[in-house]
This record gives C-alpha cells, structure tokens and sequence, in this order.
C-alpha cells in the first residue's frame, strides 16, 4: 500500500469512525422523532388523552435517564465496548416489544426499557470522544456528533409519517428494531475500545462512588443543572409539536415531519457553526448570546399562545430560533461541562445525560395540561427553562477558580 493509499484508508477510517459515534449518540432522537407523528393516531387507538399519550415519551426520557446512571460509571470499570453493545441488543429488543405492546401502560413500559437501552449509546459516544479529545478539539469534535445527530431529526419525523401513511404505529417500532440490528454491526466493526486497561477504575462500586462523589461538585453541576433547563425546554417542544402543527393549524403528518426537518435542521447547522467559531469568539460568550435569543423566542412563543397568528410561520420561525440556540448551548457547553469535572469521564457524562433526560421528563407533560388545542402552557415551559438556564450558568460562572496572583505583586 502507497502513502496516498494509506491517507486514504486513515481518512475513510475516521469518516466511518465519526459516522459510527454520531448514529450511536441519535439513539435519543430516534426513540422520540420517528414516534411523534404516531401519538395523534396512539390517541386515537387507545382511546386516551394526549397528556396519558406523552407519558410514554416521558417513560422513554426517564429511561434514557436511568440508563447513564447505571452505563457511565460501568464502563469507567470495564471499558466502553461491551456496555454499548449490551446497550444496542436491548434496545433491538425494546422495540420489538413497544409494537406488540396491547395497552398504554405496557406500552409505557416498554418505552421506559428502550430508554434505557437508549441510554448506552448516548453514554458512551460522549465518553469515548472525552477519551480522544480535550478543549477546543472536544469542542469541534462534539460539534461533528451534533451535526451527525442532528440528522436522526430531520429523517425521523419523515420516516414515522411516512410508515404511517401507509401502515400502523406499531410499525414504526418494528423499524426501530431493524435499525437497532444496524447499530449492532456499526458497534461491532467501527467503534473499538478507547478507555485502556490501565485507565480503569479498578472496581465498578468506586466508580458508583465516584459518581456520587461528582454530584457534590457544585460548579459541575451547575453548569450540567443549565444545560438540563435547556433540554427541558426543547424536550418540551418535542412532545407539544405534533399537536400545535397537526391540531391548532390542521398540518397533516407530512406537513408537521417537513415543519419539524426545517427545525431540525436549523440546530444541526447552527451546531457545526459553533463548534468551528467557537476557538475564536469564546465558549462562554456564545452560550450568554444563545441563552438571551432562546429568552426573546420562548417570550414571542409565549406572546403567540395567547394571540394565535392565522399562519403557522411566526411559530415555526421563532421556535426554530430557540431550537438552534439549544443545539449551540450543546455543542459549547458540552466542553465546558466535562472541564469542571473532578472524576472519569464515564460517570461525568452519565450526570449530563441522566439530568438532561431527567429535566426531559419532567417537561414533557405539561405542554398537554391545557388539552390539545392550547399553546400557552408550550409558551411558560419553553420561557421558565430559558430563565432558569440562564441564571443557573451565571451562578456557576461566578464559582469559577480565579488565578493566583504572583508573591511579586
């Protein structure tokens, strides 16, 4: 093999290698996106109310939460490898049982083991570039995962309506499961261990502690707390679409997965922007910038719940202003996050994700208190997080370590 050859086979190594991470960590958007066009029809089939139908998207976001407490700190002690594949074998599993669930409570059930099995892929693809990356590398490199992630919710939406139109939902999670067994063999053939032996924590019950040990970090868990308000809110907005498009403006499943691509894409250029200008602007300065737009959109969301517009478009716009804003506080302050941490890196990112999912959980159901046909409670959600965000990574601003001053001065 020439030098060009191997160039080449260094370059579709890494190619395959960023590719495998990014569609391990979509493991979240994919248990959420290519479903939420199916709840209308989960209403209808079990004849329930949306807020009982969101309970199985917050099951699957407590899931996904439960599962980065139990998947870091393991695999601070074994490695990476062998959680994630354990992780994708469930969740094929997970899914298949979700389509043959006959009731909303087993359905709810199962969505909670997917979650869990979610919870792996998520984990690891973030601890296995905080073994490979630091600083502004960590940075660019979380920028090309979200740009990749970010992909899982343009296609989601379009693939769930898309099996809809033509078949039930419980095909959608038979999809799942089939791509399930397509990540089995991403993680077989393209992701190998990163975490060396000599690197491990000798046993897995001071991981478990150290992780515990991490929660007392109050700096770190700060900035984790505001990046948690901030996924509150765009959790939020998950489970609010599909009834503010395919209800209040009578947007059919297509429509509404085209309206939700337009947003996702938003986050996923807007993310790979901010990973590059970062290293030149400052991290900290581009997540104050994001935080304020998310405030001035939530507020106009707000503003509009009350004064319905005729046209669904202000609502698409200044919920894609707030939704992109979420992808760059991610992308920025990831880095910041794992720079404040005091453990492995494992347990670190088991804490980001387990509040993410956790903050998650807690907002999905409240954007159907008020019934179908009413935005306002959407409108509080998406303002009360952006605030509460923002005051939270000031506070954990104001606890960062200042330098010593020289004995000369």
């Amino acid at each position: 093999m020439n030098k060009d050859q191997k160039i080449t086979s260094s370059r579709l190594h890494k190619f395959f290698y960023i590719l495998s991470l990014g569609v391990l960590c979509a493991f979240g958007p994919l248990c959420t996106d290519v479903y939420l066009p199916g709840l209308p029809s989960i209403c209808r089939y079990f004849s329930i109310d949306p807020a009982l139908a969101q309970l199985s998207l917050t099951s699957c976001f407590l899931g996904l939460a439960a599962g980065q407490i139990f998947a870091g700190p393991i695999s601070d002690a074994i490695g990476r490898r062998k959680p994630l594949i354990f992780s994708v074998v469930l969740f094929v599993l997970a899914s298949w049982l979700c389509a043959e669930a006959n009731g909303i409570y087993s359905l709810i059930f199962f969505r909670f083991l997917q979650g869990m099995a979610g919870a792996g892929g998520l984990v690891m693809s973030r601890a296995i570039a905080c073994d490979q990356f630091q600083d502004h590398e960590l940075t660019r490199f979380m920028s090309l995962l979200m740009t990749i992630n970010s992909v899982a919710p343009v296609l989601g939406p379009i693939i769930g309506s898309f099996i809809l139109t033509f078949s039930t939902w419980q095909s959608v999670f038979i999809v799942l499961s089939c791509f399930g067994i397509i990540l089995l063999l991403l993680a077989f053939t393209s992701v190998p261990e990163s975490l060396e032996p000599q690197k491990r924590q000798q046993h897995i019950a001071q991981t478990f502690k150290g992780m515990f040990v991490e929660c007392t970090n109050k700096r770190f868990m700060l900035y984790v707390l505001s990046l948690g308000a901030v996924m509150g809110g765009f959790f939020s907005y998950l489970s609010a679409s599909p009834f503010v498009f395919q209800v209040i403006f009578s947007s059919t499943p297509f429509q509404y997965s085209l309206i939700f691509a337009l947003i996702a894409i938003s986050i996923s250029v807007t993310a790979f922007v901010a990973g590059r200008i970062a290293p030149r602007v400052g991290e900290r300065k581009m997540i104050y910038a994001a935080m304020s737009m998310m405030i001035i959109s939530a507020s106009a969301v707000l503003f509009m719940a009350f004064y319905l517009p005729s046209s669904p478009v202000p609502v698409i716009i200044f919920l894609m202003i707030f939704c992109s804003m979420m992808g760059t506080c991610q992308t920025v302050g990831f880095g910041i996050v794992m720079s404040s941490r005091k453990g492995g890196a494992g347990a670190a990112s088991g804490i980001f994700g387990v509040m993410h999912f956790f903050c998650g959980a807690l907002m999905t159901p409240i954007p159907g208190l008020m019934g179908e046909n009413s935005m306002i409670p959407l409108g509080l959600c998406l303002t009360l997080c952006a605030i509460l965000a923002m005051m939270l990574f000031k506070t954990a601003d104001g606890m960062r370590v200042k330098p010593k001053e020289s004995k000369g001065n």
